[in-house]
């Protein structure tokens, strides 16, 4: 099960340039640029409220529990895992300690659950070496029995297992969601002080798409 797609709010010009084009950066001036008011996905301009949170700029990763055995994976079935961040996962999470975290059911077996969470650390995007001295893994969803956990259910399993969890800001209107991000606010879990990557909302109360998927969107500070 791969994590949901997370669109930006707004559409994109996204024009065609040649393909011998594509290194000289002159050219692409303005192909990202947003066209503001017209959504990426149309279900967008109904949502009032948002439940923000930190974008932290990682490398996706899952992990995988089911028949009391530890599997991980990157975004997709293909992404390769940094061999550092590789080796920390496996230190953290064995199967010992995830039994802990999510226990056997009544027929005594244990339960089949994904965490989605950011790989981050040292050599790991080049804001990296600024979030900690160490490579790690911070949780932002957790999709167990057929159901998302919610907020507060994701922080005690994050208080569980003794990893942090991308932190919360608030609830905010679109609006007020684009002028916190426009004003570049500093990250709330950098070790050294550096602008935030950006924020991931989700409607307030969560919602899904017709697909199943839920409904998420994403903002980046540098975008503005």
């Amino acid at each position: 099960m791969e994590y949901s797609k997370i669109n930006s709010l707004w559409k994109r010009e996204a024009w065609y340039f040649d393909e011998k084009d594509k290194k000289d950066k002159s050219k692409q001036n303005g192909r990202q640029s947003f066209i503001v008011g017209d959504y990426a996905r149309e279900e967008f301009g109904n949502i009032k409220t948002w439940d923000v949170c930190e974008k932290i700029d990682g490398t996706n990763i899952r992990i995988f529990y089911k028949d009391g055995k530890v599997i991980f994976g990157g975004r997709t079935k293909d992404a390769q895992l940094p061999c550092h961040l590789l080796e920390y996962l496996q230190r953290h999470f064995i199967p010992d300690v995830l039994s802990l975290a999510f226990p056997t059911n009544e027929n005594r077996l244990p339960p089949n659950v994904i965490l989605f969470g950011e790989g981050y650390g040292p050599k790991i995007q080049a804001a990296g070496g600024n979030y900690r001295k160490d490579p790690g893994f911070i949780l932002f969803d957790v999709f167990i029995g057929g159901f998302w956990l919610k907020h507060d259910d994701l922080r005690e399993i994050s208080q569980r297992l003794e990893i942090p969890m991308v932190p919360h800001i608030g609830r905010m209107t679109t609006e007020e969601v684009v002028e916190f991000v426009k004003s570049k606010p500093l990250s709330r879990c950098s070790m050294n002080p550096q602008m935030m990557e950006g924020v991931v909302c989700r409607p307030s109360p969560p919602m899904l798409f017709r697909n199943g998927e839920n409904i998420l969107m994403k903002l980046k500070c540098k975008e503005f």
